[in-house]
This record gives structure tokens, C-alpha cells and sequence, in this order.
């Protein structure tokens, strides 16, 4: 389970907000400095940690896990979700998956690397089964990855074979179709004869 490893070494936490500040730089200008405010994922009241940007990049799981919503934040577009979208997948209902983006947990992934204790922050009925049924839903995602190429594979195999078979036939077709020649040598005899 690639995805869940590698996410799973990123600090559980999410970014409330970005901005700029300003402090003295040399001589008479004054130098922005970006800041952010973070709080560990599925807590809905939970403590808010505020630093700057480049304090938090000498972290290596902290940045990790920021990096991505501050380029989005510094590009004024919305952060990717890191992993499989809560609204895509199946395994919770519209107001589940809308409790859980309050609580900072975005995809699949966030959901899996929960610690027990977020879990139980979240406030939802039936969470562990939720937890359940995402890690479970994680795990068949890899082992069915292979399967899902080769039938890709065999579906574009399959197109191409198609599109050369009714090109064939549209030959075949214009072949069959074409007036008859006349033909050389005597006339065929009549059977009246």
C-alpha cells in the first residue's frame, strides 16, 4: 500500500489559513514573510498552531504535509486532495463525507492514517467501521491495480482491433460493390441452343 505509506510519514495536519506579513528587511523596506495556522486533522476545535512558512519548511514531515495547499494558496487556486476524494468514493454517504472535510479529512488516505484518538474527535456514528471499510478499500485498490491496467490494456487492444476490422469491411464492401467489368472472349452460349 504505496499511497497509504508514504502519506502516513507526512504530520496529520491541515492548513486553516496563509498570509502575509511584512517585517524590516534592510534599510528602510520591509520584507514579506509568509505565515500559516495549522491544526492536526479530525479535530474540529483542536488547537491551532501558527508559525512561519520558512520555519516549517525545515520539517520535513510538516512541509510535507503544507506543501501542497501553500503553492495552492500561493497560485490562488484550491489545494489538490492528496490521495482518492472523499466524494468519489462509495464507502460514505454526502453528509458523511461532508462532517469529515469539516474535520480536515479530505481523501481516503487522510482517513486511514488517522490515530485512534482523531478518530474518536471526529464525532461520527459508526467511524471505526468507516475507518474499516476505507483501509479495506485502500488495500484492494493495490492489489487490484494490475488487473485494472491489463484490462485497460486489452480494452485499447480490443478498440484498435475494431476500428481495423471495419475498415476491412468497408474495403471488402467497396470490393463487392463494384460494377462488373466486361468481360473478355466470346459470350457465355445460351442453353437454347
Amino acid at each position: 500500500m504505496d499511497s497509504v505509506d508514504e502519506t502516513a510519514r507526512l504530520a496529520h495536519i491541515y492548513p486553516l489559513k496563509f498570509w502575509t506579513d511584512y517585517e524590516d528587511g534592510e534599510g528602510d523596506e520591509l520584507r514579506p514573510v509568509d505565515w500559516v495556522t495549522w491544526v492536526k486533522k479530525g479535530t474540529q476545535n483542536g488547537n491551532e498552531t501558527t508559525d512561519k512558512v520558512a520555519r516549517v519548511k525545515r520539517d520535513d514531515m510538516k512541509w510535507g504535509a503544507l506543501k501542497p495547499y501553500y503553492e495552492a494558496w500561493k497560485s490562488k487556486t484550491e489545494a489538490p486532495v492528496n490521495g482518492y476524494p472523499l466524494d468519489a468514493w462509495p464507502g460514505v454517504t454526502a453528509e458523511q463525507a461532508r462532517v469529515l472535510k469539516e474535520r480536515h479529512v479530505r481523501s481516503v488516505e487522510d482517513l486511514v492514517n488517522s490515530s485512534d484518538a482523531d478518530l474518536i474527535k471526529i464525532g461520527l456514528p459508526g467511524i471505526r467501521q468507516i475507518h474499516g471499510r476505507a483501509k479495506a478499500f485502500l488495500e484492494a485498490r493495490v492489489s487490484t491495480a494490475p488487473v485494472a491496467k491489463e484490462v485497460a490494456q486489452l480494452r485499447e487492444e480490443n478498440r484498435v482491433m475494431r476500428e481495423e476490422l471495419e475498415a476491412a469491411m468497408a474495403l471488402l464492401k467497396e470490393a463487392t460493390n463494384k460494377p462488373d467489368a466486361p468481360r473478355r472472349g466470346r459470350p457465355p452460349k445460351d442453353d437454347a441452343e
